[in-house]
């Protein structure tokens, strides 16, 4: 999903209807103290789309925090586990370059985990269609840390060779369409950006499976994900773990946001 295309990006279309239960099973939710700055930004019982919902990773969080959300996710496999994990809320068909509400209707769009798919100007024409006066687009990443372990950075570098020409939150080019002076006459810019430490314990077992939601892993033929896994049960072989048989996951959570003109 470039600047110029309008359908959705074929490698992520692909690895997340193949990986729908990884996704759902070993994908984290945000930090308390990100979704808290949620709730300050925005006023009490909100009207909220997350866009590119997913599995619900985000859409359950925003419940939890009082909001009337609607979920808009373009992949079928991940709107029916998103019913399953988030029953009752609304989730409907739907793109970051048609979202299925009335203009003016929304205190916020949230995009969790997904702006890099689709970081062009005609989404953010639509987000600025839906949103009420003076209502936030917030963009949220996790971001697994290889500057704060070490493992995690041999495991990135392991997994991250196949990513190339695929969209990525790392690869910062999704900054690039808030530099345009379009942007400028839709948000007020520059956004605001914070930072928040992301840390928790995960069954060992768990972190191949997550390597495996990535779109670009989950759409890699048997052989290609074999080999791939022998690299990683290595550099997890030296991870220590607790009783459990857990690990210390270190993730850093980005918390964009930007107010409609």
């Amino acid at each position: 999903m470039g600047s110029t295309s309008k359908s959705i990006h074929a490698v992520a279309s692909k690895g997340f209807n193949l990986q729908t239960d990884a996704y759902a099973q070993t994908r984290p939710s945000y930090p308390k103290a990100l979704l808290n700055r949620i709730q300050e930004i925005l006023p009490e019982k909100a009207s909220v789309i997350d866009l590119a919902a997913g599995t619900g990773l985000m859409t359950k969080a925003l419940v939890t925090k009082g909001f009337i959300v609607t979920a808009v996710e373009p992949v079928e496999g991940m709107r029916t586990k998103l019913i399953e994990v988030v029953p009752g809320v609304p989730c409907i068909e739907g793109t970051s370059w048609s979202i299925p509400v009335d203009g003016a209707s929304q205190n916020a769009i949230v995009v969790a985990q997904a702006f890099h798919w689709f970081d062009d100007i005609k989404t953010l024409e639509e987000m600025h269609r839906v949103l009420k006066p003076g209502g936030y687009g917030i963009l949220a990443w996790n971001l697994e840390s290889g500057d704060r372990s070490e493992w995690v950075a041999k495991l990135r570098n392991c997994y991250e060779e196949y990513d190339e020409g695929v969209p990525q939150f790392r690869k910062m080019k999704w900054r690039q369409v808030f530099d345009t002076e379009k942007a400028k006459s839709l948000f007020s810019l520059p956004y605001k950006s914070e930072l928040f430490k992301h840390d928790y314990w995960v069954p060992k077992q768990d972190i191949w499976r997550r390597v495996l939601s990535k779109s670009y892993i989950a759409s890699l033929d048997a052989p290609q994900q074999e080999a791939l896994k022998v690299k990683v049960d290595a550099i997890l072989k030296q991870v220590p773990t607790d009783d459990q048989n857990r690990v210390l996951y270190p993730h850093d959570s980005h918390l964009i946001y930007f107010e409609k003109k």
